[in-house]
């Protein structure tokens, strides 16, 4: 009898035992913090660092950055025009459905009138304006890492150029990637007898390389936009939630447009504008949101975030 219940009850542990090891592994990940004590920890930290007004804000940089940036990219690619097709395809993939045709018209109107004189010139302006829209994003976690910016406005202006930089290598990256991915793709599956089940999940595959680069592309925000010292690990939770909540809401948003009244019968031919603006508002939260975890979580794991550069009497 007492081996049957020792048998039973051992049984019974180690079928707990996955539970435990994963909701420690949770915890670990949170910085020792459960879901609930997170969430408390940053709707505190958002009331109290503005962050619904710093969203809006951020979506202000953002739509006068959002074009020069396009530009820029388009500039980049002036010399492949299959490839600047698939980085409009890759771009607006995600957009709002109002907001898609202005997208692809502009950039196409873009992409004809490229030039020597465009990507020589305009190219310099256009990631000069740009970093703008990153200045901005650098100066909103600074107050979610609880920083001040203590870097010179040189080499503050530097830091926005090279994120940008990066973010374009991302982007480009990934169109590239699936453009020729494809071929790569086809041959493979040719080779392997994969026909059906290539058919079935390489559409998927866009969304997969775009989701993953843009969690690279947002942990490089995190780890380089703030004047915090971090470890790379630390980045890791506000990545997580910025591409999940970017990816949920941006969904959502659809759907909210699809049974909304139309936005273009109530600004006219402002609706696309006013459409793109609430998605980089909606973008610009998630990633400001971001910021507070990755410092909630390290404040908890007693990793306090510190200041990298102070500022001189200079």
């Amino acid at each position: 009898m007492l081996r049957r219940v020792e048998r039973l009850f051992g049984h019974a542990g180690h079928r707990r035992e996955p539970r435990a090891a994963a909701r420690t592994a949770r915890q670990s990940f949170l910085g020792g913090l459960t879901l609930k004590e997170l969430a408390k920890r940053i709707w505190r930290e958002a009331n109290e660092d503005d962050a619904f007004d710093r969203a809006a804000g951020l979506a202000f940089y953002f739509m006068l950055a959002f074009f020069p940036l396009l530009i820029f990219l388009i500039s980049v690619l002036g010399l492949m025009p299959s490839a600047q097709d698939k980085l409009i395809d890759y771009l607006t993939k995600a957009t709002p459905p109002e907001a898609k045709e202005l997208l692809r018209d502009w950039t196409r109107s873009v992409a004809d009138k490229t030039t020597g004189g465009l990507l020589s010139l305009s190219l310099l302006v256009s990631l000069w304006a740009a970093s703008s829209g990153m200045n901005a994003l650098m100066r909103a976690l600074n107050v979610a890492y609880e920083v001040e910016e203590g870097r010179p406005w040189w080499k503050s202006r530097l830091v926005a150029i090279g994120l940008v930089l990066a973010l374009a290598v991302f982007v480009i990256g990934g169109a590239l990637l699936i453009i020729f991915g494809d071929a790569l793709a086809a041959a493979l599956a040719g080779r392997f007898g994969l026909g059906e089940v290539f058919t079935a999940v390489w559409p998927y595959v866009d969304y997969l390389i775009g989701l993953a680069l843009l969690m690279i592309g947002i942990g490089v925000i995190y780890r380089f936009a703030p004047n915090a010292q971090q470890n790379w690990s630390r980045h890791a939770p506000g990545a997580v939630f910025a591409v999940v909540a970017m990816a949920i809401s941006s969904f959502l948003f659809s759907i909210y447009l699809g049974y909304a009244p139309s936005y273009s019968a109530t600004y006219g031919s402002l609706g696309a504008v006013i459409v793109l603006m609430l998605w980089l508002y909606i973008l610009g939260l998630a990633i400001f949101l971001g910021g507070e975890i990755n410092s909630e979580t390290g404040k908890a794991a007693g990793k306090t975030v510190r200041q990298k550069e102070r500022k001189t009497g200079c």
